[in-house]
Order: structure tokens, then C-alpha cells, then sequence
């Protein structure tokens, strides 16, 4: 019986192809995306260490942010700047809005822009879906620190394991991988 953590290569490189592809279709070669599994700093601190031409803002993010142990998180970078990308997957029945709340957490305190809620091969909870229908605000969350709005957009998707691709569920704000890459590359057209 497989564990969650054994799905994480076939996810990722679903996700990275996916967005690499809608990347260089919008003529955005230049962005390159670097994974991390586990906690936060210790990753991003790796990242730069085998990358040392990434910009200096994501080594003074990873100098200043908090450790965290996250599932896997993506750093998304143009070269002048970035976004991280946070994923809790999992492998569950049903995940509901206590899986919800600790992505949201994350998101908040890593500042991390952007977040995803994976399940595979099963959905979520009535509870969670009627929230993540009815209730934008938790899936399009508005920060105000240090004199700063700061943006979270999240959402949940299914991974089917026998098609290897994602099923999307149109529950939170991202609802898609090309949903994803349009706001990364609005992002980096800024």
C-alpha cells in the first residue's frame, strides 16, 4: 500500500511539465520552478546553495521566514523575482476543513501566495465543498501586515493515480493548473 509521500514524484512532474508548457506558451520561458519537500527554510536555503544565480530577494525571503515542515512547496522565480507555491497532499477518505485550515496557516505565515489542497484518488467532505462554493473568502484571502496587503489564492484538486492526471474540482479560487500559470504570469509581467 502506497503513502502520500510516494505519490509526490508523479504529482510534481505532472505540475512542473503543465506549467513549464503554459509558460513557454505565453512566451515565458525564462521561469523556472524548484521543489521542495519538507520543511521550509532548510529547503529554500538548499535551493540557493545549488542555484546561486537566484535573485537576492528569495535569499533574504529564506534569511527571514519561518521554519516551517510543509508537504512540498514550489519556488517560482523569473530571475528578478518569485512566488512559492505551497501543496498539502493527501491521502485521505475525505479532507475536510481541518486540511483546509492548516494550508491556510501555512500560506499566511510563509506569506506564500499561492496554495494547493491535493487528495488523491478521493474528494472532500460536503462540509469543506459547501465553504470552498459558497464562501470566497476563503480561498481569496486578504492580509494586511507590516503596512502591506498580502494575497493568498487557494484551491483543492484531486489526483487520480491510475490516469496520473488531476481532476479538477472548481472548488476555491485556483481551480486549475492553467488557472495557476495565468496568475503566476500575470505575477511576472508586473
Amino acid at each position: 500500500m502506497r503513502n502520500e509521500v510516494s505519490y509526490y514524484p508523479e504529482i510534481l512532474s505532472f505540475i512542473k511539465n503543465t506549467l513549464k508548457s503554459n509558460f513557454v506558451a505565453a512566451d515565458k520561458d525564462s521561469i523556472e520552478i524548484y521543489w521542495g519537500k519538507g520543511e521550509l527554510k532548510t529547503n529554500l536555503k538548499r535551493i540557493i546553495a545549488e542555484n546561486p544565480s537566484v535573485p537576492a530577494c528569495i535569499v533574504e525571503y529564506a534569511n527571514k521566514v519561518q521554519p516551517l515542515d510543509l508537504d512540498v512547496f514550489a519556488l517560482i522565480t523569473d530571475g528578478h523575482t518569485f512566488e512559492i507555491a505551497i501543496l498539502e497532499v493527501k491521502l485521505m477518505k475525505s479532507v475536510g476543513l481541518k486540511e483546509w485550515s492548516q494550508l491556510i496557516g501555512y500560506c499566511l505565515v510563509s506569506d506564500a501566495k499561492y496554495g494547493l489542497l491535493i487528495n488523491i484518488n478521493n474528494g472532500c467532505s460536503s462540509r469543506l465543498f459547501d465553504i470552498l462554493r459558497f464562501e470566497n473568502h476563503m480561498s481569496e484571502i486578504i492580509n494586511y501586515a507590516n503596512n502591506n496587503y498580502h494575497y493568498h489564492y487557494l484551491g483543492f484538486m484531486q489526483w487520480n493515480s491510475i490516469t496520473q492526471n488531476f481532476e479538477y474540482t472548481n472548488l476555491g479560487f485556483i481551480r486549475s493548473l492553467s488557472m495557476l500559470s495565468r496568475k503566476l504570469i500575470e505575477n511576472f509581467n508586473h
